[in-house]
């Protein structure tokens, strides 16, 4: 639902994108968080999310040197981004942390903090976006193989062509559609806790598509820009407030590029060197007395919302074009004729059951589709049979394919 408010300064809460290739201070920069103060002069409590698998381990000795209570850091190790979401639904719904056992459930112990009391995150780092876009796609290659073997046994292919249509089950357009919304709901999940984040991904070469010739032939490929990505979830730059490519640089040293950097700490494009996320402690020394407000809308929550609107215009559609309300095409008779087994009326409600059978994000994906061959997605004033049956032909098609 949308969330308004007056203008006026609020408290600023970090969130940041750390890049770069293996071994230049990625993780190193995100782990800093430990060393932050919260405006009581109190030390900050991270969760630390670990898809690199012992990313962390190796930096707690000398947190300890440094002063740094261990009972304020609390790393849980995953893959999943399921399970990611899981733990941030835990901030955001102020939840106790439960140690795990040996096979990874949980306890009855809950996570302590150095004061002794229920461990409540001040900043969260998701480490390794890289491996959860990973294991994203890697879970709906599955899903593929298995919507391939449903398609082949309604179809009843068997033998060797059945192995290659299961087998050889790759992503389609609307997986890599699903794995760009997931990775776009991580960063607005995070932005809602109300707390300070931080998510780091190896980097990509950035390619743009060029048209070569080759043997007389004319074909498009794809060839690096020189220019250094996110290796992950497609657009997480945009609604980070900072953006860092780490590096080394000839001499050895490690460096950070600031690519963006919404709190003015420092500025775009800038170098620095033997960087650290410590100059951002400004930030909330300088905002502290403001008061605090969070923005808690996320993806999922719009695609619901615009799923609920949707499946009201069908339902009024379909109220409005009942026979009852539909004008009398002569005044010969006031007598209305039956409604014959294929009119309008029944082919919207047809059009309106499948919709209805298929997932929120489904049936946004068969709105675009009606939309994509020039039909209509709401049918209130249709009554065009020939457009009515074209729209169910176009949601069945859409099914077989689901």
């Amino acid at each position: 639902m949308a969330v308004g408010r007056k203008a006026s300064v609020t408290q600023s809460k970090l969130g940041f994108l750390i890049y770069g290739e293996q071994f230049t201070g990625k993780s190193t920069l995100a782990s800093q968080f430990v060393y932050f103060k919260r405006p009581d002069g109190k030390p900050f409590r991270v969760l630390y999310i670990d898809a690199e698998s012992g990313s962390i381990d190796d930096y707690i000795e000398d947190f300890e040197k440094n002063g740094i209570n261990p009972d304020n850091l609390y790393i849980v190790y995953t893959q999943s981004l399921g399970e990611v979401r899981e733990l941030l639904d835990k901030i955001k719904n102020n939840e106790d942390f439960h140690t795990y056992d040996e096979y990874g459930e949980e306890t009855d112990e809950i996570v302590l903090d150095s004061e002794g009391k229920p461990f409540r995150a001040d900043a969260v780092v998701v480490d390794g976006a890289t491996v959860l876009n990973l294991t994203v796609k890697q879970g709906l290659v599955e899903f593929s193989r298995k919507r391939n073997s449903v398609k082949a046994a309604r179809n009843e292919i068997v033998g060797d062509a059945r192995i290659v249509m299961v087998e050889g089950a790759g992503l389609e357009l609307k997986d890599y559609q699903t794995i760009n919304f997931k990775g776009q709901d991580l960063v607005l999940a995070l932005q809602a806790l109300g707390i300070h984040f931080a998510i780091t991904a190896r980097e990509a070469d950035e390619k743009q598509q060029v048209t070569v010739e080759e043997n007389g032939k004319k074909k498009v490929t794809s060839v690096p820009t020189g220019r250094k990505i996110p290796d992950g979830f497609k657009g997480m730059e945009y609604n980070v407030k900072t953006v860092i490519w780490t590096y080394t640089d000839e001499d050895g040293q490690i460096c950070a590029e600031i690519k963006k950097d919404r709190t003015g700490v420092h500025k775009m494009q800038e170098i620095v060197e033997d960087p650290t996320i410590l100059d951002w402690q400004s930030v909330i020394d300088r905002t502290s007395k403001r008061k605090s407000f969070v923005v808690s809308n996320n993806l999922q929550n719009a695609v619901n919302k615009e799923s609920d609107i949707y499946e009201k215009e069908i339902a009024k559609s379909s109220l409005l074009n009942t026979p009852e309300n539909e004008p009398e095409k002569t005044a010969k008779s006031n007598t209305k004729s039956p409604a014959p087994k294929n009119n309008a009326d029944s082919v919207r409600k047809e059009i309106i059951s499948i919709i209805k059978s298929l997932s929120p994000v489904d049936k946004q994906e068969l709105k675009k589709d009606f939309i994509s061959k020039g039909l209509p997605d709401t049918f209130s004033k249709v009554t065009d049979m020939e457009i009515l049956n074209k729209v169910l032909e176009a949601a069945k098609q859409f099914v077989n394919k689901v």
